[in-house]
C-alpha cells in the first residue's frame, strides 16, 4: 500500500512537472527562435562583401598596368564571376593570362569575350596572339578577320586607327625578313 501511494505521488509529481514544463516550452521556443534569428543576423553581418565589378575591373586594370599579372588574374576572374555577361572583363582576363603566358586560359577568355561581343577587334587580336603562341593554325583565321575588317572599315569606323596600328605593327603584321 505504501508502495502504491509512493508511486501515485511520483506519478502526480511527474504530471505536475510536465505541466510546468509545458507552460515553459513557449519561452524555450522563443529563446531558440531568438538565438536562430541573432545567429542568422551575425552570419549576414560577417559574410564577405560581394565584389563590385566596376571596382574589381579598375583594380584589375591597375594590376595590368603595373605588370602584376597574377593579381590581375585573381581580380578579373572575380569580376567575370560576378558579371559574366560583360565582355570587357573577359577581354582583360585574356590579357592577364597572356601576361602570365598561360596561353590556353588566355584563348578561353578571349573566346568568351568574342561570344559576348563578336566584332570586338581587341579580342580577335588577342585570340590570334594566343592561338599563335599555341601553334594553332586557327591563328591565321583571326589575322584574316582583322584584315577583312580593316578593308571593310577603311577610315569610317571607330576602330579604324586601332586596325591600322594592328596591321602595321601588330602581331599579324608581315615580318621584316
Amino acid at each position: 500500500m505504501r508502495r502504491a501511494f509512493g508511486l501515485m505521488v511520483l506519478v502526480a509529481s511527474l504530471g505536475s512537472t510536465s505541466a510546468s514544463l509545458a507552460q515553459e516550452r513557449p519561452t524555450l521556443q522563443d529563446q531558440r527562435d531568438n538565438y536562430l534569428v541573432s545567429a542568422s543576423d551575425l552570419r549576414r553581418e560577417t559574410a564577405p562583401p560581394k565584389v563590385i565589378p566596376e571596382e574589381g575591373y579598375a583594380k584589375g586594370v591597375e594590376a595590368l598596368k603595373a605588370k602584376r599579372y597574377k593579381d590581375a588574374v585573381r581580380r578579373l576572374a572575380r569580376v567575370t564571376d560576378e558579371a559574366p555577361e560583360k565582355p570587357a572583363g573577359w577581354r582583360l582576363l585574356g590579357v592577364a593570362y597572356a601576361g602570365e603566358q598561360r596561353w590556353d586560359a588566355s584563348r578561353r577568355a578571349y573566346k568568351r569575350a568574342l561570344y559576348l561581343m563578336p566584332d570586338d577587334v581587341i579580342s580577335h587580336a588577342g585570340l590570334g596572339v594566343a592561338l599563335r603562341a599555341l601553334n594553332d593554325p586557327k591563328a591565321q583565321k583571326q589575322a584574316d578577320w582583322l584584315k577583312a575588317k580593316t578593308e571593310a572599315c577603311m577610315d569610317v569606323c571607330p576602330e579604324a586607327p586601332l586596325l591600322r596600328a594592328l596591321e602595321i605593327s601588330g602581331p599579324f603584321a608581315p615580318s621584316a625578313d
